[in-house]
């Protein structure tokens, strides 16, 4: 969750015609919910720390170096003041997002500040507050976010492709993938894509479908896509491995 505001969730059709998730969809934050995820920090020998969520373990050295991760990306860290930290991702030598972890004074609120410029060339700003509920002071401890705040909302634009299949595109980050859902694995494709990322999708029923998201072969998230009766609203309830608190996406359709 603190590593990306932005969570991808994909889809699925039978007839084009007919097909409910065909068109541009645009996140309704209000309604949506992210909060309530969970990130456990640890100091380590050497002035690191060690980054865990979910399932996912990263150790970082705070020396303001790049740092490989689980995603095949990278993080650097920088201790800026007693209080605050800088960290930057990046995806080789592309810059995915700066940073500024800074803890309030009664150690109790963690905020997190992430800005950059998405591969379209849109400048972004995106804030969560994140609550202590481990650990007594500085970074170190358990974190429970509370709220989010983003710049602009995601778009999904879902268009038909060959054999019963979409083409899906994120245009804020240039990703796209092109998928049938057969349960095949298919590639994503864009700037700030993880290395051997892919995602796969089967169809519940005419307006419900499920995929799976893995990076080099080790599932990332699942996620459950729902269009209401009237075709006007798309419920996405995402999953990440050993998390009990799934995010709830719900995007609107465009006016054509």
């Amino acid at each position: 969750m603190l590593r990306s505001v932005f969570l991808i969730c994909l889809f699925t059709s039978v007839l084009f015609a007919d097909d409910p998730f065909l068109g541009k969809w645009k996140l309704n934050l209000a309604k949506s919910k992210l909060t309530g995820q969970t990130i456990e920090i640890k100091e380590v020998p050497g002035k690191g720390y060690q980054f865990q969520e979910d399932e996912h373990t990263d150790t970082i050295l705070a020396d303001g170096l790049d740092h490989p991760t689980h995603f095949g990306e990278t993080m650097s860290v920088t201790q800026k003041k007693s209080d605050t930290w800088a960290i930057v991702y990046k995806n080789g030598d592309r810059v995915l997002m700066n940073t500024i972890w800074k803890v309030s004074r009664d150690g109790r609120i963690l905020t997190y500040t992430a800005s950059g410029t998405r591969p379209n060339g849109q400048n972004f700003t995106n804030q969560m507050i994140a609550k202590r509920t481990g650990g007594k002071t500085g970074l170190a401890g358990t974190w429970q976010t509370t709220s989010v705040a983003l710049s602009s909302p995601d778009e999904i634009y879902i268009d038909p492709s060959e054999g019963a299949g979409h083409l899906i595109t994120f245009p804020g980050r240039k990703q796209t993938i092109r998928m049938k859902f057969d349960g095949a694995e298919y590639p994503e494709q864009g700037p700030t894509i993880a290395t051997g990322s892919t995602s796969s999708g089967r169809r519940i029923d005419e307006r419900t479908i499920e995929t799976m998201e893995k990076v080099k072969g080790k599932v990332i998230e699942t996620a459950k896509a729902t269009i209401s009766a009237d075709g006007k609203t798309q419920t996405i309830v995402v999953t990440e491995p050993d998390d009990n608190t799934p995010v709830l996406l719900i995007y609107e359709r465009e006016p054509k």
